[in-house]
């Protein structure tokens, strides 16, 4: 089954579950709201840390999660991510900040309704010549207090724009799943594909497209510190050696997150996540995260 054919199935089960987004809001508007568990008493699911104080987690490190942002509210986000592999010369580059290179994301994301979103990412090109544009939406389709599950779908488009030959572009699609083990513990796991990967030793000249299996792992200690893991690993298509693994120290205050990250990916875009990593852990960078979020 070639590029094309997966992409047009995919776009038929996104349009599909899409159909189905507007009609899934509709019964869990019926359901009796669920009361707000706080810190101090028990719960199962995450609502243990949920508070208008606090910002929503709509990602882990690099991939989105189930959560959608409060409607009305504006998120914005930089990260970078260094070039040089943190065990080289170290102590001399600040951790491989200082060494040149570095890849900086920039995004926007709004919440239209609390269960639909869209975004705007940049990605920076440094040995590649064209900058990443990510424009994607997101909606929600079962939440978890209600259905005992996230789910949600993602997709949208990339551009890749090159000064000096004509630009390029390709689609995504994502399926997205979490689930709270316990108040302390949650799960998430889907599907990303994208007709147009990306990365490190991928040419501009190679078109192939590439599907990976997203796996996230989050540990809460309390409201504000959160120790993520996470990974992708490609299953069809172009891939790269290494399947990608990213760790965090994340800490949440008011309306703002800020993590600190290690891991073998510097293509934190959807094309490049979705592609593997050439480097190995030996070979991991240092970067970190900081959002911020704004409700009107």
């Amino acid at each position: 089954m070639n590029g094309k054919n997966i992409l047009s199935i995919m776009t038929a089960v996104f349009t599909f579950l899409a159909y189905g987004c507007l009609s899934a809001q509709e019964k869990a508007q019926e359901v009796e709201e669920v009361e707000e568990v706080t810190e101090a008493g028990g719960g199962s699911g995450g609502e243990r840390w949920e508070s208008q104080d606090f910002p929503v987690l709509e990602r882990g490190i690099d991939v989105l999660t189930p959560r959608t942002l409060r409607a009305r509210s504006l998120l914005f986000l930089v990260e970078h991510r260094a070039r040089k592999a943190l065990k080289d010369d170290a102590f001399q580059d600040f951790l491989g900040l200082d060494a040149g290179g570095l890849k900086v994301g920039l995004s926007l994301r709004y919440g239209f309704t609390d269960w639909l979103e869209g975004g705007l990412y940049r990605l920076n090109g440094q040995t590649e010549i064209f900058d990443t544009y990510e424009f994607d939406l997101k909606c929600r389709l079962l939440e978890e207090s209600v259905h005992g599950v996230a789910l949600a779908v993602r997709g949208g488009v990339t551009w890749f724009a090159q000064s000096k030959m004509e630009d390029a572009s390709g689609g995504f699609a994502q399926l997205l799943v979490g689930k709270y083990v316990n108040p302390h513990l949650r799960l998430g796991t889907g599907l990303l594909y994208h007709s147009e990967s990306s990365g490190e030793m991928k040419s501009t000249a190679d078109d192939a497209f590439s599907v990976a299996i997203p796996v996230q792992l989050e540990i809460r200690f309390n409201r504000r510190i959160a120790w993520e893991i996470e990974g992708a690993v490609n299953v069809a298509g172009y891939g790269a050696a290494h399947s990608i693994i990213a760790t965090s120290l994340k800490i949440v205050t008011w309306r703002h997150t800020f993590s600190i990250i290690f891991g073998n990916n510097r293509y934190t875009s959807s094309d490049g996540i979705v592609a593997n990593s050439p480097r190995s852990l030996d070979e991991a960078v240092i970067g970190f995260l900081i959002t911020r979020e704004f409700n009107f």
